[in-house]
């Protein structure tokens, strides 16, 4: 943390390279938030974009000795939010979990295993209101606190924890419901 104090010092002192040293661990991090959250590689490189944009406009507001990582998630959902009820969008789907299988598979079966992967995450995804996606991309997902996802999002860290267990219930019944209809499928 003290480093990244030191960075926004450096840039509010008009260093700007000391801007692309602090946002570097994030970039991958904020394009698949965005991703996830508008279901478009397009609108998500926009989306970013403007986030970075008011990081760098509000760095002053940043307050030194509070995580800038929070901070910063902060005002890319609040982008993203923003962008999507611009284009009224909160039905769209969300980009799949990434990460590689843990079996051996032959490439070919592998694309085609991810690729069913994403479709069942994205249709799981459909279910969950706009709050338990986001608190279950940033928890979940990105690896934030639930302490951090509540200063993302702005809400107490008891309603991170209600909107959580209800998106991994819904994600779980989901789940436990397509895995049933795959038997069934098999007994016919």
């Amino acid at each position: 943390m003290k480093d990244e104090d030191k960075l926004v010092e450096e840039v509010l002192q008009g260093k700007h390279s000391s801007f692309e040293l602090l946002l570097q661990p994030y970039r991958q991090g904020f394009l698949n938030m965005a991703y996830r959250i508008t279901g478009d590689r397009e609108e998500a490189k926009e989306v970013c974009q403007d986030a970075l944009l008011k990081i760098f406009k509000y760095l002053k507001s940043y307050k030194r000795g509070r995580s800038f990582k929070t901070w910063s998630y902060k005002v890319l959902m609040n982008t993203s939010y923003d962008y999507l009820r611009k284009k009224k969008k909160f039905k769209r789907v969300i980009e799949s979990q990434r990460g590689a299988s843990v079996y051996e598979i032959p490439q070919i079966e592998q694309r085609v295993w991810k690729s069913q992967m994403k479709e069942k995450i994205q249709n799981m995804l459909y279910i969950l209101s706009p709050k338990e996606k986001a608190v279950f991309l940033l928890r979940d997902s990105e690896g934030l606190s639930v302490r951090e996802a509540s200063l993302v999002l702005g809400c107490s860290q008891i309603s991170i924890r209600t909107h959580l267990s209800r998106a991994r219930q819904k994600i779980k019944a989901y789940f436990e419901k397509d895995h049933l209809k795959k038997i069934r499928e098999e007994k016919t």
